[in-house]
Order: C-alpha cells, then structure tokens, then sequence
C-alpha cells in the first residue's frame, strides 16, 4: 500500500503504531548511550568499565549492522523491527540483573542487535509505502519522531535514577515493551524472497558500492557525521571552560530542536522543489555552523546562536536530502542493506571525526582546530559535488 500525501500517511493507525514504537525505541537507544553510563558509576564501576561498556556496544553495533542490518530484505520489515525491540527488553533484564561486568557486557552486545535492526530497517519501512512524490516528506516526519525519542531519552532515563536504578530498569523495559506491542500492530510492508538468494551478502554490497550516485551520498553523510559528531562530543568540555556563555546542555538542546524542524520541513522543501534546491543550501548552512565553532572565544554566544542555527537546519536538511537520494537510487530488494552502509557511515563519520579533531585539540586547542577541521569538511563537500557534477549522470544535486 503506498501513501501519496502527508495527512493520509498520518491518519493511518497503523502508520501511527510504527511512528510512536519508533518514538518509544529511539527512547531506549538514547538512554543507552546516555544513562547507562551514569548506572554503572552508581554501582562503583570504574571509569575504564564505563569506556569498555560504551565501547562493545558501539563497536558490535558496527559489526552486527553489516551482517544482521540487511535481514529485513530478507525476512520482512515487521519480524526484524519485532526482533529488535524484544532485545532490547531482554537487554535491560540483564544489565539490571547482571551480577559481573562480564554479564553486563553480553547484555550491551544484545541490546547493539536492536540497534542494529532497527535504523535501516525503520527506513526501509516508509521508503515502502511512500510514493516517490511525497517520500522527503514522509522521511522528514519519521526522522522527527526519531529525533523527538533521542530527545526525550535522558530527560526520562536521568529522571528515573534519580528516584532509583529500579525506577529506571522498570521504565526503560516498560517503554521497551510497548515499542514492541506497538510494532505487532503493523502490517508487512517489503518483499520477502524466499529460496536461495542470487547474490551473497558481500556481493550486494559491492553493488551498491560501485553505484556512482549512491557512493557520494554515502560519503556525504560521512562527512556531515564528522563535523556533527565532533561537536555532539566536545561541546560540553569545550564550552564549560569558557565563563559567560550558554550551557553546553542548553546549546545541544537548541541543536537537536532546530534539527527536529529541519527534518521535517527539508523533507516536505524536497518533494516541492527538488533534492538540489535543499542539499547545496543545507550544506552551506552546515558548513558556516561549523566554522562558527572556531569563533566562540572570540564572539561568545553570537557564534554559539549561529551554529545552533546552522548546524540544526544546515545538518538534518541534508541528512534528509541524502537519505532520500539514497532511497530514490537502491532497487527494493536491497533498501535495508542500502541503509546498513548508511548507517556505518553515520558511524564512522563520528569516529573519524573525533579520531581527528582528537589529535589536533591536544596541540592546537580548540578554536583552531575547529577552524582547520572546518576547511577540511568544506574542501570535502566541494570536491563531492564538483566531482558529482563532472562524472555522474544521475547527480545528487540534480533536482529528483
């Protein structure tokens, strides 16, 4: 069944279903990176723990994505969004319980297999039942809920702790098994083949690899990741250091808000005018929120007020725009697999970003290493639009 219009698509109830678990799993995902953290310092692990924990669980996300991400292309969307979310219940019975750091270590590894799932999987789903027309849109909206749930995420999990770690494993798998109730209620939406497939896991990857169009999306994200991630991780350390400006808590708030907004109004600007007249713009916009960084000490907040604008608007804009080139570009049997490379793309933008700017913080400080990894991403962007343009007939900034 296919939605040809933004108020079809959210009168639907079972569209709602899908939209509201996603709401209700993006709230664990969140919490999972934010609060566990806080958990395990609570019980007296040591701060070395706390960085192996973050890191199983980012590192076999990573891993589990390639093998597991492309399931849904051929199992069906709703068995691997349902297997998700059921690991996730299952994850947190074991962190609560857990009575070794070795336990709490499988469960990380478990609750990565709902992480893996779910983000291309979800994807998938609305490139579906989207009509091609309206796709930005539909993308946009379901973005919004995604980022809604990041959003809300801490806000409950660190509320909750407070009262008690108790209060938190009973509210995360309350909200864990809802997600799934939610989700049971979906209908199939992609193509399960059966039978032996034609190609291997790897070989598909190949293929969309070599698909000219798709790879500079890919690279794309990777390079938005990378300014983005840098500073979704050191503006906290960064901006406490400076006296008479706004807290980092306020200022990543601010960001996330104003992104909210761009996902939902870049996807609608998409399927008006075009991924070109979104993408170069959005790109501009992300690159100035960037460089704005490198000005905090100078300026104080009035660089702070433009990067919250331009990293929000300038970051999820193109995300969207991305995204739904990338949709346009893969044939349906590989959707989910199409978004598995996205999502190590997310990923590793955040780690190669961070590995970076890492090194020449140490020696630099940061407004000048915000001022040189900034040229670095401009250059980026300038060479895989120019290099889009020269080579590829089906360009990314051709308006679609």
């Amino acid at each position: 069944m296919k939605f040809h219009s933004a108020k079809e698509f959210l009168k639907n109830k079972k569209v709602l279903f899908f939209l509201f678990g996603t709401l209700f799993f993006m709230i664990n995902i969140s919490v999972s990176y934010s609060v566990v953290p806080v958990f395990l310092i609570s019980q007296n692990a040591t701060l070395a723990q706390v960085g192996i924990s973050t890191s199983v669980y980012s590192f076999a996300a990573i891993i589990l994505r390639i093998f597991l991400g492309p399931l849904s292309d051929k199992k069906g969307r709703k068995f691997t969004l349902l297997v998700s979310a059921s690991s996730l219940i299952i994850s947190w019975i074991l962190i609560w319980i857990a009575p070794s750091f070795e336990l709490h270590l499988v469960a990380r590894v478990i609750q990565a297999i709902g992480l893996a799932l779910y983000m291309s999987t979800g994807s998938s789903v609305v490139s579906d039942i989207a009509d091609k027309k309206v796709l930005g849109s539909f993308l946009g909206i379901h973005r919004g809920f995604m980022g809604f749930g990041f959003l809300l995420g801490p806000v409950i999990g660190l509320t909750l702790i407070k009262i008690s770690a108790t209060f938190l494993f009973l509210g995360m798998i309350s909200i864990a098994l809802l997600s799934l109730i939610l989700l049971t209620f979906i209908s199939e939406t992609g193509v399960i083949v059966k039978g032996k497939q034609k190609n291997s896991l790897f070989d598909n990857y190949k293929e969309l690899l070599k698909n000219h169009s798709l790879l500079r999306y890919y690279l794309l994200v990777i390079t938005l990741t990378s300014g983005f991630g840098i500073v979704d991780t050191n503006s906290a350390i960064f901006l406490n250091s400076l006296d008479g400006i706004i807290s980092p808590s306020l200022f990543l708030l601010s960001i996330a808000g104003m992104g909210m907004l761009a996902s939902i109004i870049g996807g609608r600007l998409i399927d008006r005018f075009g991924i070109k007249k979104v993408i170069i713009p959005g790109v501009f916009l992300a690159f100035t929120g960037f460089m704005s960084m490198s000005l905090v000490e100078m300026i104080g907040n009035y660089a702070l007020f433009i990067a919250i604008f331009s990293l929000g608007l300038g970051t999820n804009s193109t995300i969207i725009s991305a995204i739904t080139g990338i949709q346009r570009a893969t044939r349906k049997e590989l959707k989910a697999t199409s978004f598995v490379i996205q999502d190590c793309a997310f990923d590793g933008g955040f780690v190669v970003g961070n590995l970076i700017f890492g090194f020449l913080v140490t020696g630099l400080g940061y407004s000048y290493s915000f001022l040189i990894i900034g040229l670095l991403i401009g250059l980026s962007y300038l060479i895989i639009l120019i290099s889009d343009y020269r080579f590829n007939k089906d360009s990314l900034t051709k308006t679609q």
